[in-house]
């Protein structure tokens, strides 16, 4: 009764439900306006800490008697984590904390539609791939941040005066936000100054950070796969259940035509 409670498709649009409210009432907090109406708040926060308790209790009965099935999906650890956190008793100056704690509660929207749930698992899955694009561009922040330092210190203090400068310098270049007013007083100096930053956006931009999209690509990719996998598993179960009902069903009616 309960696993079908949980696996009701209008208690999941409730507690849908329940965490917009959630975000609409972090929104309405930020306006001055509402200054009086605190109270009301945190009782419709209190509610929806309710709610979500409640759920999660329910969600760990239903996977009875295999309870550890419940602690092997990674959403309902994050969302236990999230009903620990708002648990713990902050006031005073921990309020700006217990805020940004409410503010997690918002996060449990990633897994209420399974699109959002490929995207997250998609980006799960390619942190170790990231990690490694991460470190590819960090060197290539550091060599052309010591080249840009020691070419255009001089010439440009305000954006290449120390290492941390150039490399901030660096990364608003990587965005092609501005480049050209950064780019153009340097060659206006000499024109091969333009080499250095042709050569940095063409490694930067074109080439690593299309890596990286192509990691995300191919790792969501892979995501949706085994879901359809999963799909699949469900779909050929059901249909092995269904087949045993009907020989179970017929040797039924040979029984009691025997008996008979």
């Amino acid at each position: 009764m309960i696993k079908k409670l949980v696996e009701n498709p209008d208690f999941n649009y409730f507690i849908t439900i329940v965490i917009l409210i959630q975000a609409a009432v972090l929104a309405l907090e930020t306006f001055s306006e509402f200054n009086n109406y605190f109270f009301l708040f945190d009782l419709i926060n209190n509610f929806v800490l309710s709610i979500f308790i409640i759920e999660a209790i329910l969600k760990i009965i239903s996977s009875y008697p295999d309870i550890h099935k419940y602690f092997k999906d990674g959403w309902n650890i994050l969302d236990l984590s999230i009903i620990i956190l708002s648990l713990l008793p902050l006031s005073g100056g921990y309020t700006t904390v217990a805020r940004l704690i409410r503010l997690l509660r918002v996060t449990r929207l990633t897994n209420r539609s399974r699109e959002m749930s490929v995207v997250v698992t998609t980006i799960i899955k390619s942190l170790p791939s990231m990690i490694n694009i991460f470190l590819l561009l960090s060197l290539l922040f550091f060599i052309y941040g010591i080249a840009g330092y020691h070419l255009f210190n001089n010439v440009d203090p305000e954006h290449w005066r120390t290492l941390p400068t150039s490399i901030l310098t660096l990364f608003q270049i990587l965005t092609l936000e501005g480049w050209v007013e950064i780019m153009s007083p340097l060659i206006d100096i000499n024109p091969l100054n333009g080499i250095f930053f042709v050569s940095f956006i063409i490694i930067g931009t074109f080439i690593v950070i299309n890596i990286f999209i192509a990691v995300i690509v191919r790792k969501s990719e892979d995501a949706y796969k085994e879901i359809e996998d999963e799909l699949t598993n469900v779909a050929t179960n059901k249909e092995i259940l269904l087949e045993i009902k009907e020989i179970r069903k017929k040797i039924d009616d040979l029984e009691s035509k025997l008996s008979n």
